[in-house]
């Protein structure tokens, strides 16, 4: 596979962060773009050069894209606004993923993608640079900070690497063993080999991290605290955790996952939240999906994300009804983080908002009545300045807690199960691990399908984590409900490399998703009703118009 093009960008993206810019378009080509050994010419240079990738890859963490619309595809909030993509690839019946190059929402698969590369052409090039001789020292008598700035890399590779195993189908391994000819001939590795080699630097950072002696300054990592060792070898360990089950994209490959070694690093713990401190002022910290995960006019909880906790019977009638037909319903629910005892009563993480702002001619099932606030202190108290949290205890418990019940210790994850639901959700607790969640008809979760069967033990650990992460790591709730088989069918499982990627790499598009499609969520129930014909019918037309009639980026110019 050839990559001309890929070297240039890379050039162009050193040079842009070692002028203090990030590099977010690969697009553009620069003839005239610096190599190395002109860019690169002081230790200072090479350190702001490696520290500074840091902010792309908390972008792709934490940014806009793919954020918003990964939560809805998962249906973890609601929207059917064109921005980010959401309309198009959140409504139903679901279609393929637009790869063309003139797509107007190219951005969710674009923007991750080339931030991703800038910060692997940033790393690549300072420690390539310290391979080629460079100490990161300023002065004899001053400290010789070289190891410190190459562990810092490959933190960043490896947890670049992993966002790239989870988003996309493949990508390219760049780092400071590939030279500018071997640029040219770069062969795409599948998501598996991307997150083995994720798991390679992880390891490595975390042997590092525990025998050696320095300090990561706090404005390296989003102004959180400067990191001792011991810091950067547990919040390594917290990340490779999450970023491990994020890469299944069916049942039986998260089934397949070394649950043992997961539980391990899971109860290793954190010992305080990882996350990004917004100076006074501004800086570059802002966790994009949060800030726009709790607008009113943004954004509204999914039904099938807080309708399982509903006992009037609402979401039975809800989601077994045709998409036409599914108007928005009031929750009469014992979950304090829902409602506050009656429906239309505020809960704990949820506001009662009533009308949905989302055009009508969009689909009324995008309507909810609810919407999850937990994020609007920020602006509210905060002017968005102030600490945004990320990666928590709370996180690695429920992960424990999958581990532990997949290893068969149902025991131990019901004890996790009940502590967030009685603390957080003031439910009864489950007394029997085979059992199913108490409350009788008012029992919380029940069954997503709409039969109003009380869920088990495994349900309720789904709806836990559910309720209590929403918007924290990347994509949390669409990498869980695709390793757990719980995305609407035909909903895409991951990204192809971009389009015009392709494009210049003189490679055939392809694409994922849609009825039919590759690497498409399968049908739930296979529905031959008139109104499942209708269904199947109807998403066979939005297919057709989006990849087959028209110019791809009409659908965005008509929002």
């Amino acid at each position: 596979m050839k990559t001309n093009r890929l070297t240039s960008s890379l050039a162009l993206c050193a040079a842009l962060l070692l002028a203090g810019s990030a590099c977010v378009d690969l697009e553009v080509q620069n003839l005239n773009a610096p190599d190395r050994e002109r860019a690169i010419q002081t230790p200072g240079d090479v350190e702001a050069l490696v520290s500074g990738a840091f902010q792309l890859w908390e972008e792709v963490t934490t940014g806009i894209y793919p954020n918003m619309t990964f939560s809805c595809v998962a249906d973890s909030h609601s929207s059917s606004w064109g921005n980010f993509g959401m309309r198009d690839n959140c409504s139903e019946p679901r279609i393929a993923w637009n790869n063309s190059p003139s797509y107007g929402s190219r951005a969710l698969a674009t923007s991750p993608w080339n931030n991703s590369y800038g910060a692997l052409a940033a790393v690549r090039d300072g420690l390539s640079a310290i391979n080629d001789g460079l100490r990161i020292q300023e002065a004899p008598d001053e400290p010789d900070n070289t190891e410190r700035l190459v562990l810092f890399g490959k933190l960043i590779q490896g947890l670049t690497y992993a966002n790239l195993a989870v988003i996309f189908d493949k990508a390219f391994v760049v780092d400071e063993n590939v030279s500018a000819e071997d640029l040219n001939n770069l062969e795409a590795m599948d998501y598996n080999g991307m997150w083995a080699t994720a798991e390679e630097r992880f390891a490595e950072v975390i042997q590092g991290a525990t025998t050696g002696a320095f300090t990561i300054p706090s404005d390296w990592v989003a102004f959180s605290g400067d990191w001792d060792g011991a810091r950067m070898a547990e919040v390594t360990r917290a990340w490779r955790t999450r970023l491990r089950i994020a890469v299944p994209r069916t049942p039986s490959e998260r089934d397949a996952l070394n649950w043992s070694a997961i539980l391990a690093d899971a109860q290793m713990g954190i010992s305080e939240t990882y996350g990004g401190l917004r100076q006074p002022g501004g800086n570059w910290v802002l966790h994009q999906g949060k800030r726009y995960s709790w607008f009113s006019g943004w954004s509204r909880s999914d039904y099938r994300r807080i309708g399982p906790t509903d006992a009037s019977g609402g979401y039975q009638k809800w989601i077994t009804a045709p998409l036409d037909d599914r108007v928005p319903f009031d929750i009469d629910t014992d979950d304090r983080r829902i409602t506050g005892g009656a429906p239309d009563t505020d809960g704990k993480y949820n506001v009662y908002d009533g009308a949905s702002p989302f055009p009508a001619d969009r689909g009324i099932y995008h309507y909810s009545n609810y919407r999850d606030n937990r994020w609007d202190y920020l602006w509210y108290e905060h002017r968005y300045e102030g600490f945004w949290p990320d990666m928590t205890q709370m996180e690695l418990d429920f992960i424990a807690a999958e581990a532990n019940y997949r290893l068969g210790n149902h025991a131990a994850a019901m004890e996790t199960v009940n502590h967030y639901r009685t603390t957080s959700g003031e439910l009864p607790p489950f007394t029997d691990p085979s059992g199913t969640a108490p409350g009788g008809e008012r029992c919380v979760p029940k069954k997503m399908d709409g039969s109003g069967a009380c869920g088990n033990l495994f349900d309720a650990l789904k709806h836990e984590k559910n309720m209590e992460l929403y918007f924290h790591g990347m994509a949390q709730a669409y990498t869980d409900d695709r390793g757990w088989g719980d995305l609407v069918q035909h909903s895409w499982m991951q990204l192809p490399i971009p389009g015009q990627e392709l494009e210049l790499l003189l490679q055939d598009i392809y694409t994922f998703g849609g009825p039919g499609g590759e690497s498409s969520a399968p049908d739930i129930i296979d529905d031959f009703t008139p109104a499942g014909i209708r269904k199947k019918l109807r998403g066979f037309e939005l297919w057709r118009e989006v990849n087959v009639n028209r110019d791809p980026d009409q659908i965005e110019r008509r929002r």
